[in-house]
């Protein structure tokens, strides 16, 4: 329920939520897209930061909550993704656009994290795996501020960020209606909520071959 609960929110915020007179019913696509991708920021940087730490301290709680982050982040990015693609199709008229950077950006990062965690089930030596993982955890971090600034360094179909523009910043304006806004920022938090439910239940089933790898003893007996 924990889960469940902020999911169907926010699905409700979506189907029921202000659009874009302009854009139409494919601008609600904003509450599932804009979320999705920033929660996967915000995992891989946590993956980043707990692969750095588990390096430095060996401790497994670090190397639990890393691969818990790196798999909750596969799963938004592919929602962000599959959200885009459809955007794309309702307003630029085809699915995916191969010259534009962030796109493919995207793509790359997604295929990044899953061999982080593919390369998880290399070797059954865990501590050995841990350690090989998380060179992947903090070298992938460096993709996140380049598929960020994309759209500002290459041309690109992307429009660039609404609400920390440069524009929106220097001019002070709201970078779009209040109610939407609000609406944006609800489902922010609701992402939120569902990325930290959704990592506690993959941190469960490592904890668990952390423990029977360091309490081999422990293992119940079949």
């Amino acid at each position: 329920m924990m889960l469940f609960g902020p999911l169907v929110v926010w699905l409700l915020v979506t189907i029921f939520g202000p659009y874009d007179v302009t854009q139409g019913v494919s601008s609600k696509l904003l509450y599932i897209h804009v979320p999705t991708v920033w929660i996967a920021y915000l995992a891989y940087t946590l993956t980043f930061l707990y692969s750095a730490l588990y390096l430095f301290s060996k401790k497994s709680k670090y190397d639990s909550i890393a691969i818990a982050n790196a798999k909750s982040g596969v799963v938004f990015t592919i929602v962000t993704l599959l959200s885009g693609s459809y955007w794309g199709k309702q307003t630029w008229g085809t699915w995916w656009v191969w010259g534009d950077a962030r796109l493919n950006l995207t793509a790359i990062l997604l295929l990044v994290y899953l061999g982080y965690i593919a390369s998880r089930q290399f070797n059954k030596d865990l501590g050995k795996t841990a350690r090989n993982s998380s060179l992947i955890g903090i070298f992938g971090v460096i993709q996140i501020p380049i598929l960020h600034f994309s759209v500002i360094w290459w041309r690109s179909v992307h429009q660039q960020a609404s609400i920390l523009s440069q524009e929106t910043v220097a001019s002070g304006d709201a970078p779009m209606s209040s109610d939407i806004l609000i609406t944006l920022l609800l489902s922010v938090l609701l992402v939120t909520l569902v990325h930290t439910f959704l990592t506690k239940r993959f941190r469960i089933s490592n904890d668990i071959l952390w423990d029977n790898y360091l309490n081999p003893k422990s293992r119940a007996k079949i």
